[in-house]
């Protein structure tokens, strides 16, 4: 399984003769991530759709996809975080930054390798023991929040990297903003 964050920067989906597609629609994206099952003796992506037709997929991950190896069950086995598999994964010259699939109408991975190399999960994969598949998302106005600094810190840091760096800015361009209309007040 592929989850990474689908920024339209970084990121597209391409037709068949690599013309660019101008839609909002990106297909397997929801909420912003890209997400993707693969069965690897078959190399097909699971829940691609035929009405999606033949596509090009290009992303630029930076280090903030997860990729999880699953069992015949589905059942997550281990997990990389960060860097793209490319042993395993198309198709960079082991950047780690890139992922690229040629993906057929019926799912086919035309470029996913005959003899993948399982090697990154060997040897840098996390152990999964479960994943909670029954959570919910909660709604997010009118609801009352409070955290401690660690609690909110600790959620800060499971948000993808891009995401950080965005709630970083605000949050330092907000306080800037405090801090200079306290000057002016202290200057008058």
């Amino acid at each position: 399984m592929i989850y990474f964050p689908y920024n339209e920067e970084m990121c597209s989906y391409t037709d068949a003769w690599l013309g660019e597609l101008y839609e909002n629609k990106y297909p397997l994206v929801s909420k912003g991530m890209w997400s993707g099952i693969i069965n690897l003796n078959t190399r097909t992506l699971l829940n691609w759709k035929p009405k999606y037709g033949n596509m090009y997929l290009q992303a630029k991950v930076c280090d903030s996809g997860t990729y999880f190896l699953l069992d015949k069950d589905k059942r997550v086995i281990c997990k990389i975080a960060d860097y793209v598999p490319n042993g395993l994964i198309p198709e960079s010259d082991d950047c780690g930054d890139y992922i690229r699939l040629r993906i057929h109408h019926d799912g086919t991975i035309e470029n996913w390798p005959e003899s993948p190399d399982f090697s990154d999960f060997i040897e840098d994969s996390e152990t999964v023991e479960k994943i909670d598949t029954s959570i919910e998302e909660e709604p997010i106005l009118d609801t009352k929040v409070e955290f401690t600094y660690s609690q909110l810190m600790a959620k800060l840091l499971r948000l993808p990297k891009f995401l950080q760096l965005e709630i970083g800015k605000a949050l330092i361009a907000n306080a800037s903003e405090g801090f200079e209309e306290e000057e002016d007040e202290e200057s008058l």
